[in-house]
């Protein structure tokens, strides 16, 4: 079984790409109104998936690997309206290796069910938008580089509970990206990093200090085992890392049209 949070990490490995739905499709998906007293999961086992009480909106991030502050034209129940979805995917797809930067033959297959049943039709956009830009603190690096060699895996990061994250192996674009989830903003990597390397960061997932509203001059406060800092600051004081605001290019994806109830199959 593959949970929710695993489907949200293994977002590193595409960078957010937006692709085309075509002719990659589930054998058969069935989709019917939530109840709005389940939990929300995603769970896989093997070729068949299940999604419990999950929006729209949630449904197309995770198709096209993108977060909700990429995704403009939204009418006001994308994110309200709940489905639940049961489908099954060829036996054979699994079988297709999915290279850095692609997305998962499931999403592209969520992203045909979409286009199909929920007559979604999109365009891009790209706008200057605010961004936060990856670089070395002034205090150094605190985690060891050492060479890239041999595969990495599918997903090198793990987060056992909210405020925790850890990386096997990672280089730091892969980790500017996770960020990006974490933090709903566009992260890139600007430390001219080559190496790889292993990490644990603790944060108070609902802690926010002067460094996230533009205060470059306030001094990170010291971590601790419990993590009580914010995101930002565990960051700068665990792994020698900080997040610089500024405005850059972003691509976006602009709704023209969805339907709230989905065609028949």
């Amino acid at each position: 079984m593959k949970r929710l949070v695993s489907s949200i990490l293994a977002v590193w490995a595409c960078g957010a790409a937006f692709g085309e739905p075509g002719t990659v499709r589930f054998d058969a998906a069935a989709i019917k109104p939530a109840d709005l007293t389940e939990t929300m999961a995603f769970d896989r086992d093997g070729y068949h998936i299940r999604i419990t009480s999950m929006s729209l909106e949630w449904l197309i991030t995770w198709a096209y690997d993108i977060r909700t502050d990429r995704l403009d034209g939204k009418p006001a129940w994308l994110d309200s309206v709940k489905y639940d979805i049961v489908a099954n995917a060829p036996p054979e797809s699994l079988n297709i290796h999915r290279q850095p930067g692609e997305v998962s033959q499931f999403q592209l297959m969520m992203q045909t069910l979409l286009a199909e049943r929920f007559h979604l039709a999109f365009h891009r956009e790209t706008r200057n938008l605010p961004i936060y830009a990856l670089v070395v603190a002034k205090g150094g690096l605190k985690v060891k580089l050492t060479e890239a060699s041999g595969d990495r895996g599918l997903n090198p990061f793990s987060m056992p509970a909210g405020g925790r994250l850890a990386g096997t192996g990672v280089t730091a674009e892969m980790l500017a990206n996770v960020l990006s989830g974490q933090i709903g903003r566009t992260v890139r990597d600007q430390t001219g990093l080559t190496g790889i390397f292993d990490f644990k960061l603790a944060w108070d997932p609902g802690m926010w200090d002067a460094a996230e509203m533009g205060d470059d001059a306030a001094p990170p406060r010291p971590a601790s085992a419990g993590g009580d800092v914010s995101l930002f600051t565990a960051l700068q004081s665990q792994l020698g890392f900080r997040l610089e605001g500024q405005k850059g290019p972003v691509e976006v994806l602009v709704i023209d049209h969805v339907e709230r109830t989905p065609a028949e199959d």
